[in-house]
């Protein structure tokens, strides 16, 4: 359950932040809040996933 959050994760912050990137670099502003979204929400499964292996005991 860790590793597929973990990639999920990576790929949602990589995915995101290149789109971004490209957004940023041609000046369109079409799909920013959807890109933004997604970046921010693999943060947020990577701050998950690490408050779930300090909390749950194995």
């Amino acid at each position: 359950m860790g590793t597929i959050l973990l990639l999920i994760s990576l790929l949602c912050v990589a995915v995101g932040t290149w789109k971004l990137i490209g957004i940023y670099k041609t000046g369109k502003m079409d799909s920013k809040p959807l890109w933004w979204t997604v970046a921010v929400a693999g943060i947020a499964l990577f701050f998950l996933l690490k408050l779930m292996t300090d909390t749950v005991p194995t």
